[in-house]
């Protein structure tokens, strides 16, 4: 079958046949990806990541057929299931890889917000998607559960490649049920296997986060990942009852892997400045709909006009010209300039010390630059930073009074990609000795306070000290006020 190769920085040549090329890669809704930023604003930060939807989408087919087609070389994998049924997993799989994230909005995750979910779920409705998970017993619960860029996903997928997708001999609804985490011909009673076609795109283990996680690693220039990819790889294996699992050939990398993924949360993701950097885009498309009474992203111009990071980002830039004297100007220039302010900490350690809470989120010992000015010991850091993220937009509002600053100057946040979030890391599993159990069980995932997602305060400069003081001070009155009655 003629194919052509596509050279990819992170995985080297993909190969992908032409047919695919012709009726997914080379069309205008697949081409919209090259301008949709994977990371968002954090190429502010990390200069080199400009990397996109596009090829994280080849590099996800990439794996996806690779560890499709090393499981079909299992004897144990193709056991009760017929030539055609594992051509059948292994085509819809590799549509699905491709197609996984041609929903995606401007800006990735940052901007799903803004899209209109009645609208969406009504195109959805309109596609029979909906009947087609019924009639296959599984209900309305994968829809319901969804992110807005599944569903617009799966939206584009019925009704801009359904046709192309037939002509291949693959299902447009089964490829949406993948993007889903779902098998519609595994629920009807088909062999395991079709399961496991879906859990290599929507699982713990699955191909979409062993590209991104590589990928964002070796964009950003952040090196802090070091694992066996093709080992890993390899590694993947499948069981009627367990599912999609990793051999013992992963302990020799899982470690590493395991480290990665939280390292890159935390110093890329969670990196204070993408955080706030990510903000400031995110406040910013909501300027734009105060000042203009328009969404700056809609289901309808994704799907119409093929909204993308350029597109957006053009009307901000009209927008702030046609009005000098909003908020939305001042964001705009904030961000154009990357004048970003700093944190009052940029880690737990920092947190505190300046706080005087204990590391390990028990009370200790204030520190030198703490903000308990009085002395003594510091709050319970895991209660301390719960009540900054629960009450965020109302401390925000008591800082930026407290601070005699405008509101949109103050912000307490932490990454806007839970996707990351380390504690998913307990849930992949190992098989070994006919047994499946995860890292967790084993004792391969460790639990270190340093690494802790925390939420950001960002002040002005100048204002950090007097700022910690005043969060300190209020702690002190709700929280502390409250345990001790």
């Amino acid at each position: 079958m003629p194919a052509t190769q596509i050279k990819d920085p992170v995985h080297g040549y993909v190969e992908l046949p032409d047919a695919l090329v012709e009726g997914v890669v080379d069309t205008r809704p697949f081409q919209r990806l090259r301008y949709v930023r994977q990371l968002s604003a954090t190429h502010l930060v990390y200069p080199g990541a400009n990397h996109t939807r596009f090829e994280h989408s080849l590099g996800v087919y990439h794996l996806g057929r690779t560890v499709f087609e090393n499981l079909r070389q299992q004897s144990y994998f193709t056991r009760d299931a017929t030539v055609d049924e594992l051509e059948e997993i292994q085509r819809t799989l590799e549509c699905a890889c491709l197609l996984h994230d041609v929903g995606h909005p401007p800006f990735s995750h940052l901007s799903e917000g803004f899209l209109d979910e009645g609208v969406l779920r009504e195109r959805v409705a309109e596609t029979g998607l909906v009947d087609a998970f019924d009639r296959a017993g599984v209900g309305g619960a994968p829809l319901r559960s969804a992110n807005p860029h599944e569903l617009l996903g799966c939206v584009i997928i019925v009704e801009a490649y359904g046709d192309a997708l037939r002509a291949f001999d693959v299902d447009p609804f089964e490829v949406c049920a993948y993007v889903l985490g779902y098998s519609l011909a595994y629920e009807r009673g088909e062999p395991w296997q079709y399961g496991v076609g879906a859990q290599l795109l929507h699982s713990p283990i699955d191909v979409d986060r062993l590209d991104y996680i590589t990928r964002d690693n070796e964009m950003t220039g952040a090196g802090v990942l070091s694992f066996d990819v093709e080992r890993m790889v390899d590694a993947y294996t499948a069981h009627p009852e367990e599912g999609l699992a990793l051999s013992e050939k992963a302990l020799s990398t899982i470690g590493n892997y395991l480290e990665g993924r939280i390292a890159l949360y935390m110093w890329v993701t969670q990196h204070h400045k993408s955080v706030y950097a990510n903000r400031l885009l995110q406040a910013m498309l909501g300027e734009y709909e105060s000042v203009t009474g328009e969404s700056p992203v809609t289901v309808g111009g994704i799907l119409d006009r093929e909204l993308d990071d350029n597109a957006v980002l053009e009307r901000l830039h009209v927008a702030a010209r046609e009005h000098p004297d909003s908020t939305l100007a001042s964001m705009y220039d904030r961000f154009r300039g990357r004048r970003f302010p700093a944190t009052c900490w940029k880690h737990r350690i920092a947190l505190a010390d300046r706080v005087g809470g204990d590391l390990d989120g028990g009370s200790g010992e204030d520190g030198e630059e703490g903000g308990n000015s009085e002395g003594g010991r510091g709050p319970d850091l895991d209660e301390f930073t719960a009540w900054l993220t629960e009450g965020d937009d109302r401390l925000e509002r008591l800082l930026a009074d407290a601070l005699d600053v405008p509101v949109h100057e103050v912000w307490i946040d932490r990454s806007y990609v839970p996707a990351y979030d380390p504690d998913e890391l307990e849930d992949i599993p190992i098989a070994y000795g006919g047994t499946t159990r995860s890292v967790g069980d084993w004792g391969l995932y460790g639990d270190r306070a340093f690494d802790v997602p925390i939420p950001f305060v960002f002040v002005p400069d100048g204002m950090k000290r007097r700022a910690i003081r005043v969060l300190r001070e209020a702690f002190d009155r709700e929280v502390g006020a409250a345990s001790e009655t």
